[in-house]
């Protein structure tokens, strides 16, 4: 019974900064994928509210070349 228990607890002394390793740079991953979606989805918002500003932009471009239109029309 004794050399079972030293026997298991080698295996354990020997595995277990393998398994420790392992579990790291699962952890890691996972830190770095969902930092990267979330980063994906800040630039998709970035992008869309550029889109939204240059629509806003155009619009007030013709607005402004109406009222240039206008003025020049006036005597």
């Amino acid at each position: 019974m004794n050399i079972a228990f030293v026997s298991l607890f080698g295996l354990l002394v020997t595995f277990l900064p393998i398994i420790l390793a392992i579990t790291v740079i699962v952890m890691v991953m996972k830190f770095m994928n969902r930092y990267e979606q979330r980063a994906d989805e800040r630039l998709e918002f970035e992008r869309q509210v550029a889109a939204r500003q240059q629509e806003q932009f155009n619009v007030l471009v013709e607005r402004l070349d109406q009222i240039e239109e206008k003025m020049e029309t006036r005597p």
